[in-house]
């Protein structure tokens, strides 16, 4: 009998072990994949932002055209 108990613990020993294993590889699995995302969302950002200034810039030069034309034509007439 005593011998059928210590299989049994045995057993439950093992299966703990290698669940906490299976947790042990998943959390640094996650780990990875949240170092992943957020390198990801950098560069996402990055692009943002250098579209926005190139964005910026054009509207910026066309408003200044603009406002230099119809001050121009306003002079003249």
């Amino acid at each position: 009998m005593t011998t059928f108990i210590a299989v049994c613990m045995g057993l439950l020993v093992l299966e703990i072990g290698l669940i906490l294993a299976a947790v042990l590889f998943l959390t640094l699995r996650v780990k990875n994949s949240a170092k992943a995302v957020e390198v990801l969302a950098y560069r996402i950002e990055d692009q943002v932002l250098s579209v926005r200034s190139g964005w910026g810039k054009a509207l910026q030069s066309v408003a200044s055209f603009l406002g230099g034309y119809f001050s121009g034509r306003k002079n003249k007439a």
